[in-house]
């Protein structure tokens, strides 16, 4: 069912001062094929992928400061670690198989990808995909 790690979410307040870091930190580099626009996300965020060796950082800034998840997450936690993203075989499977351990599954969008509510998830917010 789970394939690996997709990703690490990252809620940053300057996207481009957020690959910057990355980059002079840890030798990262953009991975320009998944840079998107608010438009791909509701509107509420932009976002960057960059990676360092395999592992891939969703770099996340808010469009609005305060507004959306990752604008209300900064405005109460400051920027850090946002979610994990996990790589499923099949969407519609892991679903099920999540719900069945009792795991709370929200957000869902477009049958592809959701998150797993913290409250059911020892604190994390859990982004569980087919995507990536």
């Amino acid at each position: 069912m789970i394939e690996r790690l997709a990703h690490v979410g990252v809620a940053v307040k300057d996207i481009d001062e957020g690959i910057a870091f990355f980059q002079e930190k840890f030798g990262a580099r953009l991975d320009t094929s998944h840079v998107a626009d608010g438009k791909m996300n509701f509107g509420l965020h932009i976002s960057a992928v960059v990676k360092v060796g395999e592992l891939a950082f969703e770099l996340m800034q808010p469009t609005q400061e305060g507004v959306g998840p990752v604008g209300k997450f900064i405005a109460e936690k400051g920027e850090g670690l946002h979610h994990i993203s996990l790589k499923v075989d099949k969407f519609s499977t892991a679903k099920a198989e999540f719900e069945g351990r009792d795991l709370k599954v929200m957000g869902e969008m477009g049958g592809v990808m959701a998150f797993l509510h913290p409250k059911t998830c020892k604190g994390m917010l859990v982004e569980f995909t087919e995507i990536g």
